[in-house]
């Protein structure tokens, strides 16, 4: 009977031990187990917007791996040989080795195969001043550009895109009457936008044809090099439109300035009509 009891209490004992290994297995104080859950959930929400973003950036601007040949805008002061620039592309990587013909307003200037970096380049003479149309055709793709050709000390309107027509970043629409204001200037100026920001040329050019601004060469700002090389050319900056270091790295060359945000030395802007109105 002793042995029984004894069996009984052993039995108890060892049943007593899996009840609290189960107990202490379950989620507790100790181990919050659905807390780290539910940041894990936060967190994976906030990855999630942050894919979609991404994708909404990505659906909006030209698809970079989608076979292309990009042409390259370019200015040149009349009667200057300019060396005139396009880029064959595959699906995924640039591909050299691609007979491309280049145009000049549809006249047809000859063909030259592209590098091992994808580039081709052809010399054309500038001739007569004014807005002209560049095309490089590839197979069967073909991709267009702007070549401003520039009278012998003319003054130019620089527009940095980033600094001053973007408002909320390349998913939304300019400034304001930006746009208005701009196809007035380009009436009575020669008018150049400059890429200073982390985005692709092929990027900011495709924003600004969306948005059916002023047609007009897309130049990189290079750290202020765009000023300098047109002063060696012999052009003037009439006006600058941009970014407080925009601004700053054109000041050797006096132009007036003009920008949204406070700078020393330019003109604070309210409106891009008030831009409109003080150019004259």
């Amino acid at each position: 009977m002793s042995k029984c009891l004894s069996e009984e209490k052993k039995q108890r004992k060892k049943d007593s031990g899996f009840r609290n290994l189960r107990r202490f297995a379950r989620p507790s104080t100790l181990y919050p187990q659905p807390l780290v859950i539910a940041r894990d959930t936060r967190h994976a929400t906030r990855l999630a917007a942050f894919v979609c973003l991404v994708l909404q950036i990505v659906f909006s601007m030209p698809d970079p791996c989608s076979a292309d040949v990009y042409v390259y805008d370019a200015m040149a002061v009349q009667g200057e040989e300019v060396r005139l620039k396009a880029e064959t592309r595959g699906t995924v990587f640039i591909k050299g080795g691609e007979l491309v013909e280049f145009f000049v307003d549809d006249a047809s200037l000859g063909k030259n195969l592209s590098g091992g970096d994808g580039a081709a380049y052809r010399f054309y003479k500038a001739s007569r001043p004014g807005l002209k149309s560049i095309r490089a055709v590839s197979r069967n793709l073909a991709g267009t550009g702007f070549l401003l050709v520039l009278k012998p000390a003319a003054g130019v309107v620089a527009v940095d895109v980033e600094g001053s027509l973007l408002q909320e970043g390349f998913l939304s629409p300019g400034r304001p009457e930006s746009r208005k204001a701009l196809e007035s200037i380009a009436r009575r100026f020669p008018l150049i936008y400059l890429q200073s920001g982390q985005t692709s040329l092929k990027a900011v050019r495709y924003w600004l044809q969306q948005n059916e601004y002023a047609d007009a060469p897309l130049l990189p700002w290079d750290d202020g090099a765009f000023f300098d090389a047109l002063a060696k050319k012999g052009l003037k900056i009439r006006a600058v439109i941009g970014a407080p270091v925009v601004i700053e790295s054109a000041a050797r060359h006096k132009p007036e300035a003009f920008s949204f945000e406070p700078v020393k030395g330019a003109v604070r802007l309210k409106s891009w009509k008030e831009m409109e109105e003080r150019l004259k």
